[in-house]
């Protein structure tokens, strides 16, 4: 229970931060008025977008940069679909602004936020303590550096 809920709360945490700043921004540069009850479409859209990169990271697709463009790009497509339709249907920008705005933002927040949950889920590796007899001493070298060579003149 916790493997989902964790990872769906950090993924939330992030995509709401991300879609927040763009969507205040975007619309202001754009249309310069924020749409209303912007707080509550973000929550709500960044909820679908966080439950879709959980979902995919349980089924072992997770959208890390590794394999975001290379092995899992069918899944990246699907992402791409859905982060179109959550910027032109719940955070109302114009289709091709909210292509532009919500591809790009994908690109960007999708790596950062899995790189996020995998850091901060990741179990801790025990350390092992080495013996004095394991450590390989290395003596210094105590010889006086020699003088570069000067460049021979050439004859006249």
């Amino acid at each position: 229970m916790w493997t989902f809920i964790l990872p769906l709360l950090i993924y939330w945490l992030v995509l709401f931060v991300a879609c927040f700043v763009v969507v205040e921004i975007g619309q202001d540069q754009l249309y310069d008025e924020v749409t209303p009850h912007a707080g509550l479409k973000i929550a709500g859209g960044s909820l679908l977008l966080a439950l879709l990169l959980t979902i995919l990271r349980a089924r072992g697709l997770a959208a890390s940069y590794e394999t975001m463009f290379t092995s899992n790009i069918t899944w990246t497509i699907l992402q791409g679909i859905v982060w179109f339709g959550v910027f032109v249907l719940i955070f109302q920008f114009h289709p091709w602004h909210g292509l532009g705005l919500g591809l790009a933002t994908m690109a960007l927040i999708t790596g950062l936020a899995t790189m996020g949950v995998e850091s901060l889920l990741k179990k801790p590796v025990p350390t092992m303590q080495s013996s004095s007899r394991s450590l390989i001493l290395n003596k210094p070298v105590r010889q006086s550096v020699p003088r570069p060579v000067a460049p021979a003149t050439p004859a006249k």
